[in-house]
């Protein structure tokens, strides 16, 4: 995929994807979810971010600013329409990434990468495009997920 420059030296400069509602997350008693954003982010900042809560605010990791990160620069949340969530849950003992959109769906390009990485890596990959989710990875692993959301679930239940 290329030499990555060190991702342990990005910051966020000026995307706030996480707190512009394309995470399903609680801040605070106040839901965030596609169509919601945070109430507390105004004008592109945090207006509690010295309170800010551990969870899910101070714990969570962008797949993009995570030191290990293997994600070119393009690929920013903000940049890619993605927002990447390494190892979010484990399937069978083995990591699986999962890709949210920013938007409807992360950009042509950027999805093309995942499945890329995902196929390079051996790593299943979950990515969510037009509210409906695709699995990358082995055929079981495919089956297990089909049958997850057919069955109402999450795909990580």
């Amino acid at each position: 995929m290329g030499e990555q420059p060190d991702a342990a030296a990005r910051r966020c400069g000026q995307c706030t994807a996480c707190c512009d509602g394309w995470l399903k997350i609680r801040v605070r008693d106040h839901d965030v979810y596609p169509g919601r954003p945070c109430s507390f982010s105004a004008g592109g900042r945090c207006s509690i971010y010295a309170e800010r809560p551990v969870d899910p605010c101070r714990e969570f990791v962008c797949g993009w600013l995570a030191p290990t990160s293997p994600l070119p620069d393009w690929m920013r949340p903000d940049r890619s329409d993605v927002i990447f969530l390494p190892a979010n849950f484990r399937w069978r003992g083995i990591a699986v990434d999962v890709a949210v959109p920013v938007g409807a769906r992360p950009k042509a390009k950027a999805r093309a990468w995942l499945e890329s990485f995902s196929a390079a890596a051996r790593r299943p990959l979950l990515l969510q495009q037009d509210g409906e989710w695709h699995a990358f990875g082995p055929p079981q692993f495919l089956q297990d997920m089909v049958e997850r959301l057919a069955a109402g679930n999450d795909p990580w239940s």
